[in-house]
C-alpha cells in the first residue's frame, strides 16, 4: 500500500530527489519513464527534469505492482489501466447526485461488488 506521507509536502521534485523518496534507482526510473507515459517530468530553464507529486505517487504505485507484488510490465500495466477505469467510473457515479440514502446505498455497493471482481481477477 502507498504511503503519502513518505513523501515530502511539496508539488515538485527534482530528479535526484526521487531515489531517497522512492527507494528505486535513477536507471530504473529512466526506464519507466519509457514503460509508463503517466511519468510527465517537465524540463525546467536549467534543463533539470522536476516531476509533480502525481509522478513520485505513480512511481511508488509501480513500485509496488512491480516489487511488491512481483507483477510483470505488462500486467501492472493492465492493473494500472483497469483501476483508472474504475477511478472514472467511480467518478461518473458520484458525479450523479442521488436523489435518497438508497441510491446511495445502492450506488456503493455496486461500486463495492466492480472492487471484488477486480481483486478476484487479480488475486489480491
Amino acid at each position: 500500500m502507498i504511503n503519502s506521507s513518505m513523501i515530502p509536502q511539496k508539488s515538485s521534485f527534482k530528479f535526484q530527489e526521487l531515489t531517497p523518496i522512492t527507494g528505486v534507482k535513477p536507471y530504473v526510473i529512466r526506464f519507466w519513464e519509457t514503460e509508463f507515459h503517466e511519468i510527465n517530468p517537465v524540463e525546467s530553464d536549467s534543463g533539470q527534469k522536476i516531476y509533480s507529486r502525481q509522478d513520485v505517487e505513480f512511481i511508488l504505485k509501480i513500485k509496488e505492482l512491480l516489487f511488491d507484488k512481483k507483477l510483470s510490465i505488462p500486467e501492472a500495466k493492465k492493473m494500472l489501466s483497469e483501476l483508472d477505469s474504475f477511478e472514472e467510473a467511480a467518478v461518473a457515479a458520484v458525479a450523479v447526485v442521488p436523489a435518497d440514502f438508497t441510491e446511495v446505498s445502492n450506488l456503493l455497493h455496486a461500486a463495492l461488488r466492480e472492487i471484488r471482481v477486480i481483486k478476484e481477477k487479480r488475486s489480491w
